[in-house]
């Protein structure tokens, strides 16, 4: 049996690096787990092996001599300004010590190499701010290396507790929190838990060959289907609404040829003019566009013996909707279909599923018309 593959991870000890090094350690897709900093993580594994200099010019050096080589690194490392002692230390850090890590990690042999960026070094903050610089300048890099999968992660403000406070943003979280209330949130701060596991999560996807190109997603149409009602435990259970679709091999033929697990992408619905949240300007038999998660399999939890496609649209809506007509179009595979030792863990990976989708889908590559033409004038077209 082949040995398992091993990770490293560089900014350990930081926000986002910290859930990083932890999720690896929990979920274990790879052994041992390597860091590189000045200091110890917090976190404690038979599986993590710590590598500490405080000389980060020696942190190159230190990847490049773990053998056998890590399939996978990820980079975290980041300062600021104040914590550096000017701009020039911290590009020095941000810019500099990154690509160093990067080069490195393409002379190691490892395969995939995933940077934790930042919102706005592909805008116009790339050309204006050092900040935005620095980051791009890493992205660049990365690119350049062509590893098997260069990944960067661009999260907007990360929410959590850091062990420094901030104070510029701990008054930004405020305001990020503030507009959660609003459902506003998630387009301007994300939590640094979800940053991490959904950067874990793209590793794997990239080994699977799941992970899209060039940020274009392999779109998929589904033909109209009739809701039906289902197992009846998403409302009540759950506390997660779902829509379900006929499981008959003449409806819906598809339910048996595509892989279990969980997907996200959109579902156009023809709701009842007579629905409080048909657009009261759309005429009659029009389709509404929205975000959706969907997961297909057994749901081994409940043990199941027939195979079922749920649909949880990402919209809170005032009424039922059965018997309403539904399209979908698949975008994107989050993770395979899997077990759950309680309700709560079930849950909690459902709410992630759906965190994972508003971030991808928040992306213009990623919008509903962004397809073909045919797609998009199908998903739409009335009844």
């Amino acid at each position: 049996m082949a040995a398992p593959n091993s990770a490293a991870v560089f900014g350990s000890t930081g926000l986002v690096g910290s859930f990083i090094l932890s999720n690896l350690l929990a979920s274990g897709p790879f052994r041992p787990v390597h860091t590189v900093g000045r200091r110890a993580p917090k976190a404690e594994s038979p599986n993590l092996n710590s590598i500490i200099d405080a000389d980060v010019n020696k942190w190159p050096a230190a990847l490049t001599a773990i053998s056998p080589a890590p399939h996978v690194a990820f980079s975290a490392i980041g300062t600021t300004r104040a914590a550096a002692g000017g701009i020039e230390n911290q590009w020095k850090i941000d810019h500099d010590l990154n690509v160093e890590v990067a080069r490195a990690a393409k002379q190691a042999g490892v395969k995939t190499f995933v940077f934790i960026s930042s919102v706005g070094s592909d805008g116009i903050l790339a050309s204006t701010s050092p900040y935005s610089k620095m980051k791009k300048g890493v992205e660049t890099t990365v690119k350049e290396l062509e590893f098997d999968h260069g990944i960067i992660v661009r999260p907007g403000l990360i929410m959590g507790e850091r062990e420094q406070k901030r104070l510029v943003e701990g008054l930004a979280m405020t305001f990020a929190r503030g507009l959660g209330f609003l459902g506003l949130k998630d387009s301007f701060a994300q939590d640094a838990e979800v940053i991490a596991r959904a950067a874990i999560r793209a590793t794997q996807l990239a080994d699977e060959g799941k992970a899209p190109s060039n940020g274009r997603p392999a779109r998929r149409r589904l033909r109209r289907k009739l809701i039906i009602s289902g197992f009846g435990r998403g409302s009540k259970e759950l506390g997660i609404p779902t829509a379900n679709l006929p499981v008959d091999d003449t409806l819906t033929p598809w339910i048996a040829n595509i892989p279990s697990g969980v997907y996200f992408g959109y579902a156009s619905l023809a709701l009842p003019d007579s629905h409080p949240d048909h657009p009261s300007s759309a005429p009659s038999g029009a389709f509404t566009v929205f975000p959706m998660v969907m997961s297909i399999g057994y749901n081994p939890f409940y043990k199941n013996t027939v195979r079922s496609a749920e649909v949880h649209i990402l919209h809170k809506f005032r009424r039922d909707f059965y018997d309403a007509h539904m399209r979908l179009l698949i975008l994107g595979f989050i993770r395979e279909e899997k077990d759950y030792k309680s309700l709560e863990a079930l849950i909690d990976d459902i709410n992630f599923d759906c965190e994972v989708a508003k971030k991808s889908l928040a992306r213009e590559a990623w919008a509903w018309d962004k397809g073909s033409k045919e797609d998009a004038e199908w998903f739409i077209r009335p009844l």
